[in-house]
């Protein structure tokens, strides 16, 4: 028989382990996984673009990752990745999709270093990707080719 003390005792300890840190990344993926919206609405928003970045290496033909990646990098207020995001976006899409490419660009376009909006603009209406090399590909998971697709 245990003392009352003990098991109050071992369900803080199982609380404290579900509300650790590693559980909540785990919940993150989940959340990233399950989302259906384009654009994400929860608490685990650093933790999901983390996600997103993830799964648009994997597979880099979804658009609607790249998209989510694009917004959640906007809400966060985070320039690199979003210019990363928009990079690996128009990489893929190379010449396909103009109205696209120029929508979700001025949509976001403000929230861009102004060397990244130049050159990403430039990009657009050259109707060249390999101007997108001008800038540091540190932050796309595509362009730079430090992906390795999913077998």
């Amino acid at each position: 028989m245990t003392s009352q003390i003990w098991a109050a005792l071992s369900d803080w300890e199982l609380d404290a382990e579900l509300n650790s840190d590693k559980t909540q990344r785990i919940q993150a993926a989940f959340e990233a996984l399950s989302q259906d919206d384009l654009i994400y609405r929860g608490v685990q928003s650093e933790r999901n673009l983390y996600h997103y970045t993830r799964f648009v290496a994997g597979n880099p033909h979804s658009l609607k990752n790249h998209v989510r990646r694009i917004y959640m990098a906007t809400a966060l207020g985070k320039r690199d990745e979003l210019a990363g995001a928009l990079m690996d976006l128009l990489w893929i899409l190379d010449k396909k999709g103009p109205t696209l490419r120029r929508r979700i660009f001025e949509q976001v376009s403000a929230m861009l270093a102004p060397r990244a909006r130049k050159v990403i603009s430039h990009a657009i209406e050259a109707d060249d990707r390999r101007m997108l090399l001008e800038l540091p590909v540190d932050r796309a998971v595509v362009v730079n080719g430090q992906f390795l697709p999913v077998i």
